[in-house]
């Protein structure tokens, strides 16, 4: 879940807002272009990544309802450094780069706001930096979904609330799309989840904690 720290409802709360509807795969915002303004997430799901070579990309975060998008370039003054792309339909709530300096500069809790707002940020890129490194393929997959469960939660048919494609989950995993396919196919035969067309179900969600926990056991024993 997205932290509050309120600067989304200072936002809202302004005037001049534009209201946006985005469907899947379409575009927020480019690496490179220069910030017109930031995005507040009302509904959906965007994810946030780095373009790479080969048309591949590399998901840095997956943003929900109660995030903010484009903040760093808009208050460093400079192109934004990264994409973003709805992967479901998407609310959100627009304020150009102008009308949020000067909301911010009318009042110094503002600012503190925006910094708390980065920071957030920050500690949630640095955790999932954190556990891509120091898990193996297999449990960073487990622990990948295990924080989608704890984020988008799961409907009655068990099947977590956002759908992502096998190249989503390899690229934000920091697996092959070869390797997930493997990884998949071992979690099916296990009976942890199921997989189609993007819908994972999750079958047993204590075991895939279990497997999310492997390596640290290990390294306990």
């Amino acid at each position: 879940m997205a932290t509050n720290t309120g600067l989304e409802e200072i936002i809202k709360n302004y005037g001049e807002l534009t209201q946006f509807i985005f469907h899947k795969n379409d575009v927020l915002f480019k690496e490179n272009d220069q910030p017109a303004g930031l995005y507040c997430i009302e509904s959906g799901s965007v994810k946030i990544f780095k373009e790479e070579p080969v048309e591949q990309e590399r998901i840095l975060h997956l943003a929900t309802a109660g995030e903010i998008l484009g903040l760093h370039s808009i208050v460093n003054n400079h192109p934004y450094t990264n994409s973003a792309t709805a992967i479901s339909e998407t609310r959100a709530s627009f304020i150009s780069a102008g009308d949020f300096m000067k909301l911010i500069n009318s009042n110094n809790t503002y600012k503190l706001l925006v910094m708390k707002s980065l920071c957030s940020r920050i500690d949630s890129m640095e955790d999932h930096i954190v556990r891509i490194s120091e898990k193996m393929s297999d449990e960073r997959f487990a622990d990948t979904l295990l924080v989608l469960v704890e984020k988008y939660g799961i409907s009655k048919s068990k099947e977590i609330n956002i759908h992502l494609s096998i190249d989503e989950l390899a690229s934000y995993t920091c697996t092959s799309k070869s390797y997930m396919k493997k990884i998949i196919t071992e979690f099916t035969h296990r009976g942890l989840i199921t997989f189609s067309s993007g819908n994972i179900k999750i079958l047993n969600l204590p075991l895939l904690r279990n497997t999310a926990m492997m390596n640290a056991k290990t390294t306990i024993n």
